[in-house]
């Protein structure tokens, strides 16, 4: 069923939109578009129907329902962008577990994060659901630039690490520094990063955290890399591997990175972690049955959506970066990482 906008009988062209004209054009009682703007259950055909209408009217609550609404509301909105992979999952689900347990439900909007029109339209979608806040999983600077979540209604809430600059201390708190204090406790002296995108702080904070421990340990850092964060990306960063150097410790931003570095060291015939040992970040659970076994850092990444929730619903006013913490993680060692061998040979 198709819904074209058009001015309600009786009524001037261009007038703003109400609950009953909406209602007039879905071929629903006003009760109807009250209960789908509340957030009830609704057959649905009715949510079918009343949905097209809003859209073809571009039905905006005024500012005082909206603030009746928003009080009463137990919804809250979770923008999300990455949720095939294993940190927003883990995130996501800390949060929901957060948002049931203060007597709320978590309405996640997946957003495609290469969609530009769709990032764009994001937050508009969101103003047309009764929502008590919002709050944002994972995502990397480009996706809050398109966001421009100013324009929400309701307080908003990004999930985020604190940033850590050159200078600050932090950034030795930071669960990436003991993979790397474990590697030099081996006794490891030179060091290549596999690293994931920049426009990620948490990507930032990792590699932070990696130079300061090296900096303080008196430490090689033989050299970086950056890219995506996926198996493929660890496999082609290996391409850079400084041989002239021969850094005998691989640590990467990722268990993903990990294991296409892995998956390229076999193929090449190195022997892991007899001449290099190799570490990951995340603490995916299959990492345990990676070949050799990966030694990670197992991040708390329910507790991060939890605090983010909490963060939300303590939130008074407008939205905006709360300081939710330092991550929380265990190092996990295993078989892929040793005393120090002899690096990759020279091809």
């Amino acid at each position: 069923m198709a819904i074209e906008a058009s001015a309600p009988e009786g009524g001037p062209p261009g007038r703003p939109a109400t609950i009953y004209t909406v209602a007039e054009a879905a071929g629903v009682s006003h009760q109807t578009v009250s209960r789908y703007l509340k957030g009830d259950s609704l057959r649905p055909g009715n949510r079918e129907r009343v949905e097209q209408a809003v859209k073809a009217l571009d039905y905006q609550v005024n500012d005082v329902a909206q603030a009746l609404s928003t009080k009463k509301s137990h919804r809250i909105g979770a923008f999300v962008f990455d949720i095939d992979d294993w940190a927003p999952q883990r995130i996501l689900a800390g949060a929901a577990k957060a948002a049931r347990s203060a007597g709320y439900i978590l309405d996640i909007l997946r957003v495609d994060p290469e969609d530009n029109v769709s990032l764009r339209n994001a937050v508009r979608l969101m103003n047309r659901t009764m929502l008590a806040g919002v709050v944002v999983i994972s995502p990397s600077d480009p996706i809050l630039r398109l966001l421009q979540l100013e324009r929400l209604r309701v307080p908003w809430v990004v999930e985020a690490e604190p940033v850590l600059g050159p200078d600050d201390d932090r950034a030795l708190q930071h669960p990436f520094a003991r993979v790397v204090s474990h590697l030099a406790d081996l006794g490891h002296e030179r060091f290549f990063h596999i690293g994931g995108p920049v426009s990620w702080l948490a990507e930032r904070n990792r590699r932070e955290a990696y130079r300061q421990t090296l900096a303080r340990r008196g430490l090689t850092n033989c050299g970086e890399t950056q890219g995506l964060w996926g198996a493929a990306a660890g496999y082609e960063a290996m391409a850079s591997y400084p041989h002239a150097d021969a850094p005998t410790a691989i640590v990467a931003a990722s268990d993903q990175l990990a294991l296409g570095a892995l998956f390229w060291l076999q193929e090449h015939g190195v022997r892991v972690p007899d001449d290099v040992s190799v570490s990951g970040y995340d603490g995916i659970a299959d990492t345990a049955y990676y070949w050799p076994p990966l030694t990670t850092v197992a991040v708390d990444f329910p507790r991060m959506g939890r605090n983010t929730v909490q963060a939300l619903l303590a939130l008074e006013g407008g939205g905006g970066p709360p300081d939710l913490g330092m991550p929380v993680g265990e190092l996990v060692p295993r078989a892929s990482t040793g005393r120090p061998g002899g690096g990759i040979p020279a091809p």
